[in-house]
């Protein structure tokens, strides 16, 4: 907002409200505006824990995923015959 803006907002206010008024009317606004203000914070602290367990949630899925599959191929390497220990075995016969 320009300068001039809230210069006519001020008249208009001091035509409709009165100059005794203007101190309570600046007051309730001050207070309207902190409410929000810490309303607004609030949400923003709520939403951001939301995305933040959320996120959790499908970390903790893919990590479940990844340790299932490693479990799955070292259960296959120890139970399938590893060729390179074969071969050490033959040459020591040798």
């Amino acid at each position: 907002m320009s300068s001039g803006e809230l210069l006519l907002i001020l008249l208009v206010a001091i035509v409709v409200f009165g100059p005794n008024k203007l101190p309570m009317l600046a007051e309730h606004l001050g207070k309207l505006f902190r409410h929000f203000n810490h309303f607004k914070q609030r949400a923003m602290v709520f939403w951001q824990e939301q995305l933040n367990e959320q996120q959790l949630r499908e970390n903790t899925r893919k990590a479940e995923k990844v340790d299932a599959l490693y479990q799955i191929n070292k259960e296959n390497t120890e139970t399938s015959p590893d060729p390179e220990r074969h071969k050490k075995e033959d040459e020591s016969v040798d």
